[in-house]
This record gives C-alpha cells, sequence and structure tokens, in this order.
C-alpha cells in the first residue's frame, strides 16, 4: 500500500480543451473572471494584463500558446493567478483562464500515463492521461521566460 510521501499534492485546472496540471504551490490564487485590459502588439496568447494586488499581471492562454493558435477565451469563468518559478525570467506572478473550478488531486506515479500525441511546443514538458481526462504538464521556465521577452 502507497504512503503518503508517494503522492503529489496537484491542481487540475480545466482549460477549453484540455485540463493543466500543476503542482498546488504553483497557484496563488483562483478568482472569478475579471474584466482584463488588452494588450495590443502581442502574440495572440497574450490576452492582456490584469491589475492584482498593486501588480500588473501578464494574462496568457496556455492552449493558445502550446497550439500557436488563437483561443477564444468569453467562456473562462475563473482567472487562475501563477506563482511564477524561474527567478531568471523575473515573472512574479501570472494568470491565466480556467472554464471551471480547479480541483485538488493527490497522484503518484500508478495513475498517470503518458499520452503519444505528438506536440512539439517548447511550452510544455509532456501531455497525460488521468482518468479520462487528457493534461497539459507545462515547461513553467519557457513559458515564463517568453513571457519576460514580451514584457
Amino acid at each position: 500500500m502507497a504512503n503518503d510521501s508517494d503522492f503529489i499534492h496537484c491542481m487540475l485546472i480545466p482549460l477549453q480543451d484540455h485540463f493543466l496540471l500543476l503542482p498546488n504551490p504553483t497557484i496563488a490564487e483562483v478568482i472569478p473572471m475579471p474584466k482584463i485590459v488588452s494588450a495590443e502588439l502581442m502574440p495572440d496568447y497574450w490576452l492582456g494584463r490584469y491589475h492584482w494586488r498593486d501588480k500588473e499581471l501578464p494574462v496568457i492562454d496556455l492552449e493558445g500558446m502550446v497550439g500557436n493558435k488563437t483561443s477564444t477565451v468569453v467562456d473562462a469563468n475563473k482567472l487562475c493567478i501563477l506563482n511564477g518559478i524561474n527567478p531568471e525570467a523575473e515573472i512574479e506572478f501570472y494568470a491565466l483562464p480556467c472554464f471551471g473550478t480547479p480541483q485538488l488531486i493527490m497522484l503518484n506515479e500508478s495513475v498517470i500515463q503518458q499520452t503519444h500525441d505528438n506536440d512539439d511546443s517548447n511550452f510544455l514538458h509532456c501531455q497525460i492521461k488521468i482518468g479520462n481526462k487528457v493534461a497539459f504538464i507545462p515547461h513553467l521556465d519557457n513559458i515564463e521566460a517568453s513571457l519576460k521577452d514580451q514584457a
């Protein structure tokens, strides 16, 4: 039988077409979807900025970033604020819309199956299946480095 140390506390965040799997400490806060100030002359995945706790946060569409396409986020009902993890990128916080309430889950290696989807994005480590859900495991260092380059 597995003990508690074999499990990782994660958040499963519903995106538009996929889920995002992040370690629980990566999430700073989840709030109802606010009005976002649009950003001009930015890549399609850069949705705008949001003023949170006296800081201007970039708001990105992770699926658009990974798929290099424009997504519609008008149905998003929450904004997930993430803690930056890459000190070199100097991105303290950033946000992404989610399409439902993030779910705290405990995972161990036995429930994770890597999908064989051919995704060559620099912004993903891999895609996995958790039950019947496909989840992205993002490459946060690369995402934050990209945000720094656009800031």
